[in-house]
């Protein structure tokens, strides 16, 4: 038997069992109901058995996805890496669809629903960089163990639900009620502790191999980068507790550090103490500060860390969080591989995280930022069917390195688009479509 045929029936034996075990539940519920009328049985065990199947396919799809993600860990290519988790993402959208159906309270409902559908956008995301040539950090299985860790608890919330959903009697009462069973003896918190997902966004994917190029100055020491975890966190060093470090391209320290807005987990570099990553243990803020501040905070909190000039380019809002991608300028130029993604705090308008490894890999000083073609010659290149609202030169990462490029962000029949033309050629390098979702913006 191939391995993808004993994976299939690795499935199938596992949706069977699942099918069987939640079948046997069933039953019961049907003799502790035996007692009512022939139709409203009728009706009830087909609003049960709809009920049975749905919470069947979506702790099916879950546990596939767990099996993914444990096996994305160890996955060896990029061939292996992008199937994984092309079949993660459509998993995830068929649990996001299965969970609106199911009867969950709607904070529980709505924090799962909303947990399936930025994984899905997260492993997408992930799929392409590595399509594309790039390969999983060390941040990005750190999210993955996250997501895993997620989905565990999430499986286990739908299975104690399914044991409920099909043990406790359907009441005697008017079917167009029992539509809503078991919402009420079921709207208890799941208490998941989902992970804050920061993924990376447009030109997030620069320079994934080879020695840090941002990485500068002298190896430092445990206590030494303890300070520096107070200060990136806002804290006090005695605040600060060890934690577990971790190794590949950046060796940091590991710390946990007690915070007005709860634990962050912080990993400073063991040369020159930069910041690597900050993330709270927990997010889900209470929205009381406007995006606008938050944003404001963002900048100022770069500047202060020693980040130097950076310019705003993607914002994103959820759990009570603004998340905003930041790019290095030099000399007027954006520079796009350099990014850092900064988390704020709605609740209090504080830096509660920040991701910098792809900045930690790229910055340098460029050469060569001036452009062979001014911004009206490549404007040419550019289809006059868009309406131009601005143009900035910029680098951009490509497969092969970097390429200067000018930026035009217009508008064309109703959406927004960002095109960039090689301000050396005036071939056309890119085209970006940007959307508004709930969240904020993305572009693809």
């Amino acid at each position: 038997m191939g391995i993808r045929e004993g994976w299939k029936k690795e499935k199938t034996d596992r949706r069977n069992g699942l099918a069987a075990a939640f079948a046997l539940l069933f039953a019961l519920s049907l003799g502790a109901n035996a007692a009512l009328s022939a139709e409203k049985q009728t009706l009830k065990t087909r609003l049960a058995m709809e009920r049975q199947r749905d919470m069947t396919d979506v702790v099916a799809a879950m546990a596939d996805i767990e099996i993914n993600l444990q096996k994305l860990l160890i996955a060896s290519g990029a061939s292996q890496s992008v199937t994984l988790l092309g079949e993660t993402a459509l998993l995830a959208q068929h649990v996001e669809t299965g969970l609106s159906r199911l009867p969950l309270s709607a904070q529980t409902a709505g924090s799962a629903m909303k947990f399936a559908g930025q994984m899905g956008e997260y492993v997408m995301t992930l799929a392409t960089q590595v399509s594309g040539g790039g390969a999983l950090s060390a941040d990005d299985e750190r999210q993955i163990e996250g997501l895993l860790s997620a989905c565990q608890g999430l499986n286990a919330h739908l299975l104690s639900v399914g044991e409920k959903l099909y043990t406790e009697p359907i009441p005697e009462t008017d079917i167009n009620q029992a539509q809503g069973w078991p919402d009420e003896a079921l709207s208890g918190e799941s208490g998941i502790p989902y992970p804050s997902l920061i993924y990376d966004g447009p030109f997030s994917d620069g320079r994934t191999d080879g020695p840090p190029k941002g990485l500068t100055g002298e190896r430092i020491t445990r206590e030494q980068a303890r300070t520096s975890a107070a200060r990136y966190a806002g804290t006090t060093a005695d605040q600060v507790k060890d934690a577990a470090d971790s190794g590949g391209q950046f060796e940091a320290f590991g710390f946990l550090a007690e915070t007005a807005d709860g634990r962050i987990s912080v990993q400073v570099t063991g040369q020159g103490g930069h910041l690597l990553w900050m993330m709270p243990e927990e997010a889900a803020f209470e929205a009381r500060i406007p995006v606008e501040e938050c944003l404001r905070v963002a900048q100022i909190y770069l500047a202060d860390q020693g980040f130097g000039e950076m310019k705003r380019c993607f914002v994103q809002q959820y759990d009570g969080m603004v998340v905003a991608n930041f790019a290095a300028v030099q000399d007027g130029v954006v520079l796009y591989p350099d990014q850092v993604k900064v988390q704020v705090s709605m609740a209090t308008g504080i830096v509660v995280g920040a991701e910098c490894s792809q900045y930690l890999m790229n910055h340098e000083r460029r050469l060569h930022l001036s452009p062979k073609l001014t911004a009206e010659q490549a404007r040419q290149m550019v289809s006059s069917r868009l309406d131009v609202r601005g143009e900035q030169l910029c680098v951009i990462p490509t497969d092969g390195g970097e390429r200067l490029c000018w930026e035009f962000d217009g508008e064309f029949s109703g959406e927004r688009y960002l095109v960039y033309v090689d301000a050396a050629s005036g071939i056309a390098a890119e085209i970006l479509r940007v959307t508004r979702t709930q969240d904020g913006e993305t572009a693809i």
